[in-house]
């Protein structure tokens, strides 16, 4: 799955669940839809299920899906392609089917309560705070767990498990190494105050990132009213828990069959609400807010059902309600304002820190470069920027979603490596490669928006002030060494910058890495590093290649000149490569290059 922020890989299962839209296009329009049609069913169930549960009243229902329709961070969610938008759904299908089992005498639905949770867990590890308020269902309302379901739960929900584990098994248990290296536990209130963030929204407005300063007065303004509103919903909304939690107390043993009940769905909604807060008061992992789109909709139940509790006829109940309605009128108005107006911020904005880069705007610079290819009719399109990995990488990962199928295309890594194909290419430069373009800054480009650029490259290599490699240079998978520089501080505690320039003359289908050894007078090595220089899936006949490797000087290093050793192994077995000579037979294994004495600091 995807890789997460604790330092372990997801489950793959929001992948799957994602497949019936990859299914039929590619395009990741298609997919944001299916997103935002996920948050319409959360709402579309969320006012459902308030509705059907004992206790419901006129008013619950309503306010419910209302709150859950205008969360701004919902929302917000569901313009994602990304784990979090099956979250809403799964957690309120799971609490549905658990109240149906537990509550109403459903016992069957309790094996799909617990598939529904299993799901959730992998989804998104943050469902794992619900594991306490789940245990005590099941044993405050013991009578109803019958073994066959929860049996047939269990065994359901480990199969859609198996990928994962089979996974953790192969790999020797990543997850488990990497919650032994958490850092010790810390116990604060940013739980609760990411509670109420996720609850309210009324810091939406962070969508702006850097770009908040462009932000209008009256959205500001409107900030400020929205922050009001949000403290006092959030006041209301803990007054609401305490008095409906007195009321299933009250209620716990009633003789009427429907006003027990009743109590029970207050007891579940309110514990599904408070417990993932509890649970996270003390943690070890950063927490971060979308970990909290797991109780946002159980905050939208008990407020509904909160202010169905107080309907009745007594005056003091009728100012309560209107009261009430009034917070949720006012809290629920900014919350709209303040969709509508980051919405259109953001679709016109770059907002690194916030929301990120517009759609709109990438799939238009990806038009841009696609056309370009076309009109020249360039064998390929190079996307220079942070990262060459579409599974890790930020933006390979978006221009592999929305070039696919249009044109041939590769990455390149501009913090490591500057890529010269041997034919006519179109190289489109992200606005975040920085000095990283530099090997390409003599080329005419052509200004897109958001800070991109294209230039087209004619096969030739441009003068990079490199000094020529010794013979014999060329390695047995066909790599060429052609030339080096270097730039840095070549002293002890230093570090040196070595860009080496290589060349593909024939294709090898192993994985090989090039070691770099920095040497003292003595050929004593005091630094070194193992690179790629370029992923071996990207290489291709022909390719020209410069390569950055970083040394660090080892500090008690004495004085230069330093000399480096390069040399290249198939990976992972770390079996060094031959040199060839002119012959073709093995000459050595490396290629040793004295640096000149004096040079760049």
């Amino acid at each position: 799955g995807l890789p997460s922020s604790a330092g372990f890989a997801h489950s793959p299962i929001s992948l799957y669940l994602y497949v019936p839209v990859f299914l039929v296009t590619g395009s990741p329009i298609a997919a944001t839809v299916y997103s935002g049609l996920l948050g319409v069913l959360a709402v579309a169930l969320g006012w459902w299920l308030a509705r059907r549960w004992p206790g419901s009243g006129t008013w619950g229902p309503r306010v419910a899906g209302l709150l859950l329709a205008a969360s701004p961070w919902l929302v917000v969610f569901t313009r994602k392609v990304w784990q979090i938008v099956f979250v809403p759904v799964l957690a309120l299908a799971f609490v549905g089917l658990a109240i149906s089992a537990l509550v109403e005498g459903r016992h069957r639905h309790l094996a799909w309560a617990v598939v529904a949770y299993a799901l959730l867990v992998q989804v998104h590890p943050s469902a794992v705070t619900l594991a306490p308020a789940f245990l005590l269902w099941l044993v405050l309302f013991r009578r109803q767990v019958k073994a066959g379901p929860l049996a047939l739960g269990v065994l359901l929900g480990a199969a859609t498990a198996v990928p994962y584990l089979v996974y953790q098994v192969r790999e020797g248990w990543p997850l488990l190494a990497a919650l032994r290296a958490l850092p010790d536990p810390v116990t604060d209130l940013e739980a609760v105050r990411l509670a109420v963030r996720a609850i309210t929204g009324s810091d939406v407005y962070a969508l702006a990132g850097d770009a908040y300063p462009l932000l209008g007065t009256g959205v500001r303004f409107a900030q400020m009213v929205h922050g009001a509103a949000g403290l006092v919903a959030a006041a209301l909304l803990a007054a609401g828990i305490a008095f409906l939690a007195w009321r299933a107390l009250r209620r716990w043993r009633a003789p009427g069959a429907g006003e027990r009940q009743a109590a029970a769905v207050d007891l579940v909604l309110i514990s599904w609400l408070v417990v993932p807060v509890l649970f996270n008061l003390r943690h070890g992992l950063e927490l971060h807010l979308h970990s909290f789109a797991l109780i946002v909709p159980a905050a939208c139940l008990v407020a509904g059902r909160a202010l169905d509790a107080l309907a009745g006829r007594e005056a003091h109940r009728q100012v309560g309600l209107v009261a009430g309605l009034g917070v949720v009128a006012w809290l629920v108005t900014f919350q709209v304002l303040a969709l509508v107006s980051m919405a259109r911020f953001v679709a016109t904005h770059d907002t690194p820190g916030g929301f990120g880069r517009p759609l709109g705007q990438t799939l238009a610079v990806a038009g841009s470069a696609v056309a370009a290819v076309e009109a020249e009719g360039a064998a390929e399109l190079l996307v220079v920027g942070q990262g060459d990995l579409p599974a890790t990488d930020g933006t390979p990962a978006i221009f592999d979603a929305v070039l696919r199928d249009r044109v041939p295309y590769r990455f390149v890594d501009a913090g490591s490596a500057a890529l010269f194909p041997p034919h006519l290419t179109v190289a489109l430069i992200a606005p975040d490669t920085g000095a990283g373009a530099g090997p390409y800054g003599a080329q005419p480009a052509q200004d897109l928006p958001g800070g991109y650029r294209l230039l087209s490259l004619d096969g030739s290599l441009p003068d990079a002030g490199l000094a020529s490699f010794p013979a014999p240079r060329t390695f047995e998978n066909g790599i060429e060494l052609q030339g080096y520089r270097w730039e840095g501080s070549a002293v002890a505690g230093g570090e040196i910058d070595v860009w080496l320039l290589w060349k593909v003359l024939w294709s090898d289908p192993d994985d090989t890495h090039f070691f770099v050894h920095l040497l003292d007078r003595q050929d004593q090595q005091i630094g070194q590093q193992d690179s790629a220089g370029y992923p071996t899936a990207y290489r291709r006949k022909g390719d020209q290649i410069l390569s950055r490797f970083r040394l660090n000087v080892a500090e008690g290093a004495g004085p230069g000149p330093y000399a480096i050793r390069v040399g290249l192994y198939r990976y992972p077995e770390v079996a060094n490569l031959s040199l060839l000579d002119g012959n073709g037979n093995p000459a050595g294994e490396s290629v040793f290059v004295e640096l000149l004495p004096a040079g760049p600091s």
